[in-house]
């Protein structure tokens, strides 16, 4: 099992814009390409890290699962369209994938 681990930075005051993209992005674009049967989860900074930092969590059974979602966002037009809408409110630059191996 796998959690893959997007983080990106908001800029200054705009945190809460950022929260609520990513939470309209897992109503309307999550929903579409199997995000409910994924553990998925929005993170802030809190202590030890940068306040600004978004990060947002999706347990996957497997590389090939996570590989499969990439997949299908990349042909929805509503996340190209998502992505300009976000871009204003986030730090160019900050956005990085983690991928980690859960060990149980």
């Amino acid at each position: 099992m796998f959690s893959a681990r997007w983080q990106i930075d908001a800029k200054f005051g705009h945190k809460q814009t950022v929260l609520e993209l990513m939470r309209k992005w897992e109503r309307e674009i999550g929903s579409q390409v199997g995000l409910t049967e994924l553990k998925f989860q929005i993170m802030t900074g809190s202590i030890g890290a940068r306040e600004a930092t978004v990060e947002s969590h999706h347990q996957v059974e497997s590389l090939a699962q996570l590989e499969a979602m990439f997949a299908k966002i990349g042909k929805i037009d509503a996340h190209a369209k998502w992505g300009k809408e976000m871009e204003p409110y986030v730090v160019s630059g900050t956005s990085l994938w983690n991928i980690y191996r859960i060990v149980e």
